[in-house]
Order: structure tokens, then C-alpha cells, then sequence
């Protein structure tokens, strides 16, 4: 979630306001008002990289129940800071097809939904 958006530059302006949106809407539509998510960034996009791509990864963090902008998202939202589980490649080569870029975000995930 949020590639497109990190090479953008009107994209990331929106994207809290779009994963707020989101998790709403997947709660009503699915009737499952206390769901929780993990948001993962992508892997390609550092902390310090272009501006649509921090701006994008602020998003992320705000919506994480931990930062308390959200009340909302507090114990049912978080959001993974995954670029240092990358191995190689960008979104165009889809991590290059390295299966332990895969394996890495998705452990993380899990374990960030186990402590949800």
C-alpha cells in the first residue's frame, strides 16, 4: 500500500486522510466495528527519500494508534516501518523477487498483529 503515492507529488497529501477512510469503511462493509490493521510501507521507501515518500510514510505513522492523532486506531491500528526487512529491488521489480524480502515483511506483520 502506498507505492503509487510515494511517487507522487499530489498523491501523499491525501493518504492519511484515505487509510482513516479505508479503515472505516472495510469495518462497516465487513461488520466488524473493532478490526484491526497493520499498514506496512513499502519497501523501496526510505525515511529520508523523496518528499512524496516521507510525507507518505508520515501518513502511515499517524494513523497508528500509537501516535494518538487517531483515538480511534489506539490498540487496533498499527503501522510497520519495513525498508530496513528489504533485500533488494523497488516496486517495479517487485523487490526483485526476493523471497526473504517477502518473508521478512510478512513476519513482521504477523507479529505486529499478534500484539494488536
Amino acid at each position: 500500500m502506498g507505492d503509487r503515492d510515494t511517487r507522487s507529488t499530489d498523491l501523499p497529501g491525501r493518504y492519511e486522510t484515505n487509510l482513516v477512510q479505508l479503515s472505516k469503511v472495510l469495518r462497516k462493509d465487513g461488520n466488524e466495528p473493532n478490526a484491526k490493521f497493520v499498514c506496512a510501507s513499502p519497501g523501496q521507501t526510505k525515511k529520508d527519500g523523496t518528499v512524496a515518500g516521507g510525507e507518505t510514510l508520515d501518513a502511515m505513522q499517524a494513523v497508528d494508534g500509537k501516535s494518538r492523532k487517531h483515538a480511534e486506531f489506539k490498540g487496533n491500528v498499527s503501522s510497520i516501518y519495513t525498508h530496513l526487512l528489504s533485500k533488494a529491488g523497488s516496486s517495479v521489480g517487485h523487490c526483485s523477487g526476493n523471497s526473504e524480502t517477502y518473508m521478512n515483511g510478512c513476519k513482521a506483520i504477523d507479529k505486529v498483529m499478534v500484539d494488536l
